[in-house]
């Protein structure tokens, strides 16, 4: 180790003699490694960097220790090296020679040290620049029909103004995905510049063993053409996305509740719309001003549409069996056009099926199938959690989802005749009639009559057992000059006028 004057002279001789390296190793009888380190050094503070534990007997054990312990992070715990398991692997299987407190003791410190670079790399804030946005489905339960289903819905949020955006899809299949996200772009005005996604089976055929996602040939269309860029988050490592991790949550909550009701896939997502435009009125959580402001100036940093709208759809091939038939996910559809064993193009829509023949031309159209999994309301359940609590009648999930009539008979001022009607809905409900076969005998029935018991049960009965239908029988003697006759009433009144002149 040289000393600080010989260093200095060094210094001295390259900076102000202009000696190159070699000539000044040579004069001073120093390596020119040596010469160069200090020659060419910039910072001479004192070096307070943490030093690296040197351990002599581990050598190139090191290494092995390492690749176990990182095999270990993707295993489950139980299944994990324990420290003294890893001593004996080094011993017999690699031949190592040292004490048992060397390896411990190593790999004890070790495992203290990854845990916390995966606790550095769990928490991270991840910074958005606007323009950006995330994407995520869930899961929801809405009503449609009088059942309970359960549907997907599409969020897309954007982390620097935390605007969020949502649309209700019966699956998550890949039409229902760029469909969902062009209906998005399309509300939002715009194309965000970076899309980011979990490994969506929509849009990822698989991951590459160098991390690289290999794309579906749809999605990488779609991709083309908005012209957006993807970033996917590695596989179980939702804190990546954060925003929208928490935005499929709290739009559920917010938005979701009470579960609201579907007439038709256009009317529930205009009603999210006007939700998703309601919450951008609200507070940003981190600094303190409208959403709408910051969404205001996140949006002219969005690419601009492209003139022409994508088709989302698949495109695949099928042939027509002897009944003029195709097969698509397990159903079968008949195309009456057809012949048997005819080649057509099926295009799949996210809520339909067009069926081609060879020149592209349109035959048949069908809605595509989809498998909910519904509950049938209980209404006799939910009525009954009423009828304890009958005050708080038109604020209770079940009775927006009552026919309008039903609403009407039960929403009386008068608490005790409100109580009486529902425990009579009940019973009803219970002798096995339906809520519609209810409500259409309620309709039958003057509104004044409705806490007739027995007039209602006639009507209910009508429901289930139709009016006979009496058969015509010929009569044939009345003279035929009289089945048409119709009297002249005049004279009538020329009769009563007379009576009333005598």
């Amino acid at each position: 180790m040289l000393a600080m004057a010989q260093i200095d002279y060094i210094k001295h001789l390259r900076d102000v003699k202009e000696m190159d390296i070699n000539a000044i190793a040579k004069e001073l009888k120093v390596n020119w490694r040596t010469v160069k380190k200090h020659a060419d050094r910039t910072d001479w503070s004192e070096d307070t960097s943490k030093r690296k534990k040197a351990y002599r007997v581990l050598g190139n054990y090191i290494d092995i220790i390492e690749v176990w312990l990182l095999e270990d992070m993707r295993r489950h715990k139980k299944q994990r090296h324990t420290n003294i398991r890893i001593y004996h692997r080094l011993r017999d299987e690699c031949g190592f020679e040292g004490g048992t407190r060397t390896v411990t003791d190593y790999v004890s410190k070790r495992k203290k040290e990854l845990r916390k670079d995966i606790d550095k790399h769990t928490y991270i804030d991840l910074i958005h620049p606007g323009g950006e946005a995330q994407v995520d489905f869930g899961t929801a339960e809405i009503v449609h029909d009088q059942k309970v289903i359960q549907i997907k819905y599409l969020v897309m949020s954007f982390p620097y103004s935390n605007a969020g955006f949502m649309y209700i899809l019966p699956a998550e299949n890949a039409e229902c995905l760029l469909y969902g996200l062009q209906a998005l772009f399309e509300r939002i005005g715009g194309v965000p510049r970076k899309l980011w996604f979990d490994n969506l089976s929509a849009a990822v055929v698989h991951i590459k063993k160098d991390g690289k996602r290999q794309l579906t040939d749809l999605f990488q269309r779609f991709k083309l053409h908005y012209g957006f860029q993807t970033t996917f988050c590695n596989p179980a490592k939702g804190n990546e996305k954060g925003n929208v991790e928490n935005k499929v949550g709290t739009s559920r909550r917010n938005w979701l509740v009470p579960q609201p009701e579907m007439e038709s896939w256009e009317q529930i997502n205009e009603m999210m719309r006007k939700k998703a435009n309601d919450f951008l009125e609200e507070i940003h959580y981190e600094k303190k001003c409208p959403i709408r402001s910051l969404w205001e100036e996140e949006h002219q940093k969005l690419r601009f549409l492209p003139s022409e709208s994508f088709e989302v759809m698949k495109l695949s091939g099928a042939s027509l069996d002897n009944y003029r038939r195709f097969r698509w996910e397990k159903e079968f559809f008949t195309v009456p056009s057809g012949a048997g064993h005819e080649s057509v193009l099926i295009k799949a829509y996210w809520d339909r099926l067009e069926v081609l023949n060879s020149d592209y031309e349109k035959m048949a159209e069908f809605p595509r199938p989809y498998t909910f999994k519904e509950q049938v309301i209980d209404w006799k359940s939910e009525l009954a959690i009423i009828q304890k609590k009958p005050r708080a009648l038109e604020y209770t999930w079940v009775y927006s989802l009552l026919p309008e009539r039903i609403q009407l008979y039960l929403n009386q001022l008068d608490s005790p005749v409100r109580k009486k009607r529902i425990a009579q809905l009940t019973k009803w409900l219970k002798e096995g009639y339906t809520i519609n076969q209810v409500d259409n005998a309620l309709a039958e029935v003057s509104v004044h009559l409705w806490d007739q018991e027995g007039i209602v049960y006639q009507s209910l009965y009508r429901q289930i057992h139709s009016s006979p239908e009496f058969e015509f029988l010929p009569e044939a003697h009345t003279p035929h000059e009289l089945k048409d006759y119709e009297p002249d009433l005049n004279a009538y009144n020329r009769l009563v006028s007379g009576g009333a002149r005598s």
